[in-house]
């Protein structure tokens, strides 16, 4: 029997971990083997997040979707992603998961850190040269020459066409590859987990189901409070009718922890049982399965509290409102596959300034995050398109009221 991606993932955890407590001390070509899976996921982030913004971008501004519709379906998705990144540092802030692992920073670490005020910051992120941004993996430089090349792509229009379908295709094979090096995961887990616990021994353990809580609570969170409360007060319809509409999706997002494989049943719940039109479901659930990631952004911040926490370092207030800019960024250029979350992660961890080692912590137990976040996205566009479609007066609300658990 052909074992699951994940699955996978989770034996080379346990093996990984059986090892390093068994001999106790770090092997080299563990190391090497670690550092190879590592440089992997950076290899791609760059061209990742440089052509899925820009194309992202492009998209929302298509003039057949561009105005009230996209502005107030953008705005919605930003406003309950940020409220999902505050939740999931608030957990994470008082539960502390990573707190007492006591990492030594990797060497790499130690050297090079440039602590920026807030005006240098801002003028740093401009690149001057935008090539030696993907060199030097700046990738908040990467974003912000992305957005100016998103908007010049739109201005040129028909000529810019042309660019488009090629980024369009680049980011289509970086997402290919992406699921090729992840074939590897199983193994660089494997070699990053045996180090840390050879190295630190077994208390590294503990504080992943402290860190599994933290995203699980944020997530309901999210959906319970939020997304129940836009229903609510936003959308003026009865909360229960819409948990029962997206059943099918719940399940399937669950099982799969991918948004994108989840979208056709998605759209068949939106249209079919909570009465949305083909018009505003197709728009807003289709973009929202490319931009609007609730669960990623939670993924993202407790990750990186954690990891600062398991190697001592305090995340103050410029490194907090980078965080908050990098994780709802990361959360934009994701693509709802399992998997993307841990190369977005080696993103958000550059640009707060934490060892990209870190990253072994969490990757072993990220599909378990992963189906539970996936969830959250789903949900996530289900409540902008009922929101939406209430405002544009597209929703059969007798429908949307009439829908029960069998259907």
């Amino acid at each position: 029997m052909k074992l699951k991606p994940w699955i996978k993932i989770l034996i080379g955890l346990a093996l990984g971990i059986a090892f390093g407590l068994i001999f106790q001390k770090e092997y080299k070509i563990l190391t090497l083997l670690g550092k190879a899976f590592i440089d992997l996921l950076k290899m791609v982030v760059g061209l990742i997040v440089f052509s899925s913004i820009t194309t992202g971008i492009c998209h929302i501004h298509d003039p057949k979707k561009l105005g009230r519709i996209g502005l107030r379906t953008l705005i919605f998705f930003a406003v309950t992603t940020l409220i999902a990144i505050t939740f999931a540092m608030l957990l994470a802030a008082w539960l502390k998961p990573g707190a007492g692992l006591n990492l030594p920073i990797p060497v790499s670490d130690q050297t090079g850190r440039v602590t920026l005020g807030v005006l240098d910051f801002l003028a740093n992120i401009i690149p001057s040269n935008p090539f030696a941004a993907f060199v030097n993996s700046d990738i908040l430089q990467v974003i912000v020459f992305a957005v100016f090349f998103a908007y010049a792509l739109i201005l040129a229009k028909d000529k810019g066409k042309p660019v488009l379908e090629f980024l369009e295709s680049v980011s289509e094979v970086m997402h290919t590859l992406t699921h090729v090096i992840m074939k590897y995961a199983p193994i660089g887990v494997f070699a990053l987990i045996a180090t840390s616990v050879g190295s630190i021994g077994f208390k590294v353990l503990l504080p992943l189901g402290s860190f599994l809580i933290c995203n699980y609570v944020a997530t309901i969170l999210q959906i319970v409070i939020v997304f129940s409360l836009c229903i609510k007060f936003l959308a003026k319809l009865e909360i229960a009718p819409f948990y029962k509409g997206m059943k099918d999706a719940i399940v399937l997002a669950f099982t799969t922890s991918s948004s994108s494989a989840t979208l056709p049943i998605s759209l068949e719940c939106t249209r079919e049982h909570l009465g949305i039109s083909e018009d505003i479901s197709g728009f807003v659930m289709s973009l929202g399965s490319t931009i609007n990631m609730n669960g990623a952004a939670i993924g993202q911040a407790v990750a990186s509290f954690f990891i600062a926490q398991a190697y001592g370092i305090e995340l103050g207030p410029l490194k907090i409102i980078v965080l908050y800019v990098t994780a709802l960024l990361s959360a934009i250029g994701a693509a709802g596959i399992p998997g993307t979350g841990i190369v977005m992660l080696s993103m958000v961890l550059n640009a707060i300034g934490l060892p990209l080692e870190g990253i072994a912590l969490v990757a072993g137990v990220d599909r378990l995050r992963e189906m539970v976040s996936s969830v959250a996205n789903v949900l996530g566009d289900g409540v902008a398109a009922v929101y939406v479609a209430r405002v544009e007066k597209q929703i059969n609300v007798e429908q949307y009221h009439a829908v029960t658990w069998l259907e």
